[in-house]
């Protein structure tokens, strides 16, 4: 018999012990895989959904807020600035492009957004069906939103799917339906700035209508005029790609100290945004590491209490021909069962906690795609070696113990 039968011998005749070991191996792997795991998917989502933009501009606020809500439509926007910077932009001799956006409504859920054709070229985005915007309430579907070519659709003012302040005076129509991108794009519906612009200035008249029904027309009369004319003169917020690495630098520092605008740089944000989540991370690394410890020094323990009730057993083998190399290997394939074993359970289960923790998050659909952590990657073999070194640390001693059995004094003593 070779070591690997007699270890697995071993194994099942104390089949507790074994799957409680392989668990604790398991369970530590898993948590460093999904923590490895979930932190590389966001930092790819991030750099993939801000390719293309090196700085973002609108209102004074937070940065980050800026960032999050122009592009990954995962915040919302501060306020508004007005129409007027963005054609500023279109011609400074710094920047090669600028791009609008007007957010401020939704379609059960998937966010609205006013802009130029060009953002779709921003993410690459390909045609499954249809073709771009080019009328007033035409609409570009994301891959997600499940809609069709011609369908009309009311949008509700806000960023919430379950408002009910409805814009049913003026129906989007459906012109083309995306491709998969895997980006933000997947999620968004994209039309014409005007056509946001239209009907929040539709939406001001509206609601001043109904709120000085019977009243006369004076002062208030000529605010709510001068509301819907500054509904038709703002947007959101523009993404700009600049000329060099330099402007990057440079221009975002200008526009902050010589204007009432706030420029962002996503790459710069989401480090620090990502560097604040850190203290997080490393308390569920060190949770798992400590899972791993904790699993190695159960294998210790299982392995040396399971030599001293073979002790006799192992004498045995040496009379009948196995040497101490033979009796330290089946100690040592024991413990590289159990340790291998737990360590793939771990990268698996790893994996589909990751995929389950971004099916479960709504912020990171669009930033994080689901099937990507389904997939087999190099650091998987690298949390396989840790569970390894962990069987083989917590093997040392008792192979030692095995391989220098004293034959004659077992023997002697009798099986207890």
């Amino acid at each position: 018999m070779n070591a690997f039968t007699l270890a697995i011998a071993s194994l099942r005749s104390r089949p507790m012990h074994s799957a409680l070991c392989t668990a604790a191996v398991a369970a530590g792997i898993a948590l460093l895989c999904a923590v490895f795991l979930l932190s590389q998917s966001v930092a790819a989502g991030f750099a993939r959904n801000a390719q293309g933009i090196d700085v973002v501009v609108g209102t004074k606020g937070s940065p980050l807020q800026l960032v999050l809500s122009s592009v990954y439509h995962a915040d919302i926007p501060a306020g508004n600035i007005p129409m007027h910077a963005y054609e500023e932009f279109e011609h400074h001799p710094h920047i090669r492009q600028a791009i609008p956006l007007a957010l401020g409504d939704n379609f059960k859920g998937f966010r609205m957004v006013g802009t130029i054709p060009d953002y779709l070229n921003v993410y690459d985005a390909e045609f499954e069906d249809g073709q771009v915007f080019s009328s007033l309430f035409d609409v570009v579907a994301g891959a997600d939103t499940g809609l069709k070519i011609g369908e009309k659709i009311a949008v509700t003012h806000g960023f919430s799917a379950s408002g009910d302040d409805v814009h049913d005076d003026h129906l989007y129509t459906v012109t083309g339906v995306l491709k998969p991108s895997g980006t933000v794009l997947d999620k968004l519906l994209v039309t014409q700035v005007e056509s946001v612009q239209r009907l929040h200035a539709g939406h001001h008249h509206e609601h001043d209508s109904d709120d000085h029904d019977g009243e006369e027309e004076g002062h208030d009369g000529h605010d709510h005029d001068d509301a819907a004319h500054d509904a038709m003169h703002q947007i959101t917020s523009v993404l700009l790609q600049l000329r060099s690495p330099a402007d990057v630098m440079r221009l975002p520092r200008q526009i902050n100290e010589d204007s009432h605008l706030q420029a962002a740089v996503p790459s710069y944000e989401m480090a620090r945004f990502t560097k604040s989540l850190g203290i997080g991370r490393q308390l569920v690394v060190a949770l798992g590491a400590g899972f791993v410890l904790l699993a190695g020094v159960m294998l210790w323990a299982t392995l040396s209490s399971g030599l001293a009730l073979r002790r006799y057993d192992l004498a045995v083998l040496r009379v009948l021909g196995a040497t101490p190399r033979r009796l330290a290997a089946t100690v040592l394939a024991e413990a590289f069962l159990i340790a291998g074993f737990g360590a793939v359970m771990g990268v698996v289960c790893g994996h589909l906690v990751a995929y389950g923790t971004v099916l479960s998050i709504d912020s990171l659909q669009g930033i994080v795609l689901p099937h990507a952590v389904l997939q087999p990657q190099i650091m998987d073999a690298g949390f396989i070696l840790i569970g390894l070194l962990a069987g083989l640390l917590a093997s040392l001693a008792p192979s030692l113990t095995a391989a220098r059995t004293d034959i004659a004094a077992l023997l002697a003593k009798g099986r207890v």
